[in-house]
């Protein structure tokens, strides 16, 4: 079958897989847009299954600290779906791609290193997962230490050094209910937070060399739709931060909002590099479903549509690429 790669970016237990669960849940309930359907691999849905009845158990409050979410694992991990017209056979696996953090730290060997730059080379799109509550709360303070910008700057530096492919570069806060739920003032300083936070990321990807080649979205996703994050409590022995949440209401259950858009997004970048006709290296394994029956083309099409852009979803470059 024809596979596509996606790079998942961020610490360890920054909410990678909560997030893969929440988009696999809401595609569930969307997908009807282009009856298509997103069909976990066994391994896979077994992982996303355990971490869905833990999010869909949260307690009325609680309170948590950066890496205390699902332990990072010490070996490369992948997340498998097939993604089909409903009731036949499936035209494309998306394989997700997560990596232990010390693959880019400092301290990383050569090797772990020199994986995560061919891996990165291969893949059509990375996801950058990135925790709301340590970017924004405490006017950023925490932020380095939690979603270390500088380590995942240094590896684009190094991974895209001499990319001549279109790319499509994926900035997904997660955790940012509040944010969503305040509206539109508040997305905005949310999207102003991450181009202050990742501006020498951002700077990297605008240089001469790479602006018309690399797509840059900001697609915020509530990973539970149920909860609020609230107050932090700084540390006074260690440099971990507490973050509490609280239920949105008594009767709030699990409901994940906006979780399909990087999906879409990825949709809709590919659909677009076919149209120009281009053929880059990471679109040359799946070229073969590219020459779908019409009728599957824009059905994927009329999915990919559901892009947003505004109210805190923006494209900051590479209009052109979608």
């Amino acid at each position: 079958m024809n596979e596509l790669k996606i790079t998942l970016l961020g610490p360890s237990a920054v909410g990678k897989t909560s997030l893969l669960t929440s988009m696999y849940e809401q595609f569930k309930r969307i997908s009807f847009q282009g009856n298509l359907q997103l069909i976990p691999e066994p391994e896979s849905q077994a992982i996303l299954n355990k971490r869905l009845q833990e999010l869909k158990s949260i307690t009325e409050t609680f309170k948590v600290q950066p890496g205390a979410g699902i332990p990072g694992s010490s070996e490369v991990r992948s997340f498998i779906f097939d993604l089909a017209e409903r009731e036949k056979k499936p035209f494309l696996r998306l394989n997700f791609y997560d990596y232990p953090g010390g693959y880019i730290s400092d301290k990383a060997s050569p090797k772990e290193r020199k994986f995560v730059r061919e891996l990165m080379n291969d893949a059509a799109t990375v996801v950058i997962a990135i925790d709301t509550p340590a970017l924004m709360m405490s006017k950023g303070k925490f932020n380095e230490y939690v979603n270390k910008p500088k380590q995942i700057t240094a590896m684009f530096k190094e991974a895209y050094t001499n990319i001549a492919e279109p790319r499509l570069v994926i900035f997904a806060p997660v955790k940012c209910e509040m944010e969503m739920r305040k509206g539109e003032r508040a997305a905005k300083q949310l999207l102003e937070q991450i181009k202050k936070e990742y501006a020498d990321l951002l700077n990297f990807l605008s240089s001469p060399s790479l602006n018309s080649q690399v797509a840059v979205a900001i697609t915020p996703v509530q990973t539970l739709g149920c909860v609020v994050c609230t107050m932090i409590s700084e540390p006074k022995k260690d440099y971990l931060p507490t973050f509490g949440f609280r239920k949105i209401s008594r009767d709030a259950e699990y409901n994940p909002q906006d979780n399909d858009q990087p999906l879409r997004y990825l949709l809709r970048f590919l659909l677009k590099i076919h149209q120009e006709q281009r053929t880059p290296k990471f679109l040359q394994a799946v070229v073969g479903w590219m020459g779908l029956d019409a009728h599957l083309k824009n059905a994927v099409s009329q999915f990919a549509k559901g892009c947003k852009n505004t109210g805190g979803f923006a494209v900051l470059q590479g209009q052109d690429l979608l």
